[in-house]
């Protein structure tokens, strides 16, 4: 943690960027941050912006909200399963993938049935997933375990933090894809 003038110790910061779909897609986005709030607050001051997908259309905001996704530390995109996203949903996250510069973060893929490993995984989520790959960023459909992001210090660390046996990793290692036809 890092000390203000008055001794008192600042929390370091996260800044999330959250883009809602409708309405039901803000209160799933709204129970994903109080969720990640409630888990994290002792140790994360968070910063969380809220914008809806009709935003990305209006001249006004796009510059404030590409601005906030290129410092943000995780970006929330609450969307329902169905449907296909806008163009200039597409276009928007195109121009700052190249733009992040290796920052470290996460996409949130909200309401991804792909998450459950019997189901199919939408095309919107499998791009969200891909865009999120492609700007050097994790790829999240829930809260994680940890937000701390601390590079090894030693190769004793990194020996055994591989070792590990995550539920990512786990997830992955169980599933079994029925074959296509």
């Amino acid at each position: 943690m890092n000390e203000t003038k008055t001794g008192v110790e600042k929390k370091p910061g996260c800044s999330v960027v959250v883009l809602f779909e409708d309405g039901k897609a803000r209160q799933q986005a709204m129970t994903f941050c109080d969720h990640l709030v409630e888990r994290f607050w002792s140790r994360q001051e968070f910063r969380v912006d809220w914008w809806d997908f009709a935003s990305l259309r209006n001249p006004a905001h796009t510059h404030d909200i590409l601005g906030r996704a290129l410092e943000a530390d995780v970006i929330v995109f609450a969307t329902n399963p169905a449907g296909n996203l806008p163009e200039a949903f597409h276009d928007w996250i195109e121009s700052w993938i190249p733009l992040r510069a290796e920052r470290e973060g996460a996409v949130v893929g909200l309401m991804d049935p792909g998450s459950r490993v019997t189901e199919y995984c939408p095309p919107k989520f499998a791009y969200l997933r891909n865009a999120a790959h492609r700007a050097g960023m994790d790829y999240w459909t829930s809260i994680p375990q940890n937000l701390a992001r601390s590079v090894p210090d030693s190769l004793e660390s990194y020996s055994e933090r591989a070792q590990k046996v995550t539920s990512v990793l786990d997830e992955i290692l169980h599933y079994h894809p029925s074959p296509s036809l």
